[in-house]
């Protein structure tokens, strides 16, 4: 069920990038605004995350995830029909709204089903539904649009987050920790946080600003390569078979060993190379693999560490913290990186600045270390 609701926000969140040429045609808008419909998309989450994870710890992740789950549905349906700048853009807010709130209540869940070394195993297999969802948009959704519209696998994402909903409402099973609610006010739940879980908040907004912003523009990127739109949608889906096959695994290594840090700073460096690499190297494929693979160092390791620093009833708050920080950094990315492209009209200043942002991704997780180390 909780698989099923990610991937469902997965498809929703990535059915812009597979179509953002055609829509750029048809509403004649420029990189930087076609940046924005990725933007819009966590704007909302920035200010609702945040307390939504407070209302999941202390009300229950039923209601606010059945919530969620509608305002997606109603805002996909307005991106659906819209055919003006403006109203795709209220409807990716209202989608994102409930999408990105949604996404603090599934890894919530999880981490109360799954304790200690066994989280890391089952983070991994969760967080295969965001590629194996970005991989089936990006193959699949360039192709129906060139057929039946840009709108058409919009609302095919609508159908998804109904079929999500249902089995929300039939498969949903409260977990015994869940009854362990917090009773303090916000600000006290904050400062009870602590400085190390925004750490790893800050390092998953750096980590989501520089993949989501290469995702977001990687079809147009392609297609201005030579490539029909078909095949630019999938080499840019290679990026994420390397999380989808390799995220359980590193979910194992953390299940086995730990050592969260080491797979988030090894990740970002790597990447960070092969950015800077792309405009200047033949190998598109070989390069596609290894971003994927490196990317598949983080999302796992990222999510098994909320639990060891922080209390069980505050967990909704903790992964609150985490999607408004993402949201955050899916709200700067794309924009900058599509400005960046209008400015000097190549795609290789975009990149330079995707470099940095996963540079700076190992340098604030490598905080996380050196507070542990000054404590112990």
């Amino acid at each position: 069920m909780s698989y099923m609701c990610m991937v469902a926000f997965a498809l929703v969140f990535q059915s812009i990038p597979p179509v953002l040429t055609l829509i750029r045609e048809e509403l004649n808008i420029t990189h930087a605004q076609a940046g924005l419909l990725m933007s819009l998309f966590a704007l909302p989450g920035i200010f609702v995350a945040i307390p939504g994870g407070v209302v999941s710890d202390r009300f229950g992740m039923k209601k606010v995830g059945v919530s969620s789950l509608i305002l997606m549905i109603f805002g996909t349906l307005i991106v659906g029909i819209s055919r003006s700048f403006l109203s795709i853009c209220l409807g990716r807010l209202i989608s994102g709204m409930g999408g990105l709130t949604l996404a603090v209540v599934l890894p919530q869940l999880l981490s109360q089903w799954f304790r200690d070394r066994e989280l890391g195993l089952g983070m991994g297999v969760f967080n295969t539904a965001m590629p194996l969802s970005t991989i089936t948009s990006l193959n699949v959704f360039g192709i129906i649009a060139s057929s039946l519209g840009w709108s058409s696998p919009v609302f095919l994402t609508t159908a998804v987050s109904v079929l999500a909903f249902l089995a929300f409402l039939w498969l949903f099973k409260e977990p015994r920790a869940d009854k362990m609610r917090s009773g303090g006010q916000l600000s006290s739940d904050i400062a009870i946080i602590g400085v190390s879980m925004w750490i790893v908040g800050f390092t998953w907004m750096w980590f989501n600003a520089a993949l989501i912003s290469f995702l977001t523009f990687a079809p147009d990127f392609f297609a201005s390569e030579g490539y029909e739109i078909g095949l630019a949608g999938f080499m840019s889906s290679i990026v994420m078979m390397g999380s989808l096959f390799l995220s359980p695994i590193i979910g194992y290594f953390v299940y086995k060993f730990g050592k969260e840090e080491m797979f988030i700073v090894l990740g970002g460096v790597t990447l960070a190379l092969l950015f800077i690499l792309i405009p200047s190297t033949p190998f598109d494929l070989a390069l596609l693999a290894l971003i994927g693979i490196s990317a598949a160092f983080v999302p796992a390791s990222i999510f098994s560490l909320p639990s060891k620093l922080t209390r069980p009833q505050n967990l909704g708050l903790s992964f609150g913290i985490l999607t408004a920080c993402l949201n955050i950094g899916v709200l700067a990315g794309p924009y900058l990186t599509g400005l960046a492209k209008d400015l000097t009209g190549g795609y290789t200043a975009s990149l330079y600045i995707m470099s940095v942002f996963a540079l700076i991704q190992s340098a604030t997780i490598a905080l996380l270390r050196l507070s542990k180390a000054r404590k112990n």
